[in-house]
C-alpha cells in the first residue's frame, strides 16, 4: 500500500519526474556519441514515457486505495459478525446466573437462620462472652452442610466469545467463585465427625488389639480432613461476605442482560460501511 507520509515515496516520485529534466539539461545540451536522435524525438519518447508512468502510477494508486477501502469494510463485517455470534453465549450466561443468584440467595438464607437466635440460642453456653459467642455462631453456622447445584465447568469454554474483555474477566472471577463456592458448601463435615467418633470408640474397644495402629491413622487421618473441610468452608463464607459476591453476581448479570439489549440492536440494525 502506498503511503503518502513515507519519505522514499516522495524521493520516488521527485526523480522519477525529473528525470526527463535531468536528461535534457546533460545529454540533450551536449553532443555526444552516445546520444541518439534529434531533440523533437527524444521530447516525443519522454513525453510518452512519462504520459505512461504518471498513468501506471494513478492506476496503481487507486488499486491500493480499493484495496484498503476493501480491507475495512470486510474488517467492519467481521468484526460486526463477531459481535452478534456472542448473542447465544451471552443468554446462556444469563440464565446460568439468574440460576446461581436463586441459589446463592436459598444458601444464604439458610445460613442466616443457623446464625439466629431462633436456631443457636440453646446451642451456647450463655455464660460465654458475646465476642466468643458470636465467633461460635458464625464457625457453627459456616460450617454447616448445604445444598446447592454443582457449577457447569463448560462455561468456563464459551467465555472468550464475549467480545467485552472486562465483562469477560468479571464472568471468569463469578464462576471461578462460584464453583470453589458450591463444592465447598456441601461437604459434610458432621458425618465426618460422626464416624471419627465411631472409630475413636473402637480403639477404646479394641484397647491393646491388633488393629488399634490402623485405627489410630485412621482417626488421625480424619481429624486433619474435617479441619481442613472447617477451614475452607469459613474461607469460602467470609470471601462471600467480604467481597459482597452477591452483588457482583447480580451486577455482573446486570451488565450481561445491556449487552444482550446492544447485541440485538446491532442485529437488528443495517451495518453501518
Amino acid at each position: 500500500m502506498i503511503n503518502i507520509k513515507n519519505k522514499k515515496f516522495w524521493f520516488t516520485t521527485v526523480a522519477v519526474l525529473a528525470a526527463p529534466a535531468v536528461l535534457n539539461f546533460t545529454i540533450f545540451q551536449f553532443s555526444t556519441p552516445w546520444t541518439y536522435g534529434d531533440g523533437d524525438e527524444w521530447l516525443s519518447f519522454w513525453g510518452s514515457y512519462s504520459g505512461g508512468l504518471i498513468s501506471a502510477y494513478v492506476a496503481y494508486f487507486i488499486a491500493n486505495s480499493q484495496i484498503r477501502k476493501q480491507a475495512k469494510i470486510d474488517e467492519i463485517k467481521q468484526k460486526h459478525a463477531r459481535y452478534i455470534s456472542q448473542l447465544p453465549a451471552l443468554v446462556r450466561f444469563q440464565m446460568e446466573l439468574q440460576r446461581y443468584i436463586k441459589d446463592i440467595k436459598g444458601v444464604e438464607e439458610e445460613r442466616n437462620f443457623y446464625m439466629s437466635p431462633t436456631y443457636y440460642n440453646e446451642k451456647i453456653d450463655k455464660d460465654e462472652d458475646e465476642e466468643t459467642k458470636e465467633a461460635l455462631i458464625k464457625v457453627g453456622a459456616y460450617c454447616k452442610t448445604y445444598e446447592i447445584k454443582t457449577f457447569n465447568p463448560d462455561l468456563f469454554n464459551i467465555v472468550e466469545k464475549i467480545e467485552d474483555l472486562n465483562l469477560q474477566t468479571q464472568l471468569i472471577s463469578c464462576f471461578q467463585f462460584y464453583e470453589d463456592f458450591c463444592s465447598t458448601i456441601v461437604m459434610n463435615i458432621e458425618a465426618l465427625e460422626e464416624q471419627k467418633n465411631k472409630v475413636d470408640n473402637e480403639i477404646q474397644f479394641y484397647a491393646e488389639g491388633l488393629d488399634i495402629y490402623y485405627l489410630t491413622t485412621e482417626t488421625k487421618r480424619m481429624e486433619i480432613e474435617i479441619n481442613r473441610l472447617r477451614s475452607n468452608k469459613i474461607s469460602v463464607w467470609e470471601t462471600f461476605d467480604d467481597e459482597k459476591m452477591l452483588a457482583r453476581f447480580e451486577n455482573v448479570l446486570l451488565k450481561v442482560k445491556e449487552e444482550i439489549e446492544n447485541v440485538n440492536r446491532a442485529k437488528n440494525a443495517p451495518l453501518q460501511i
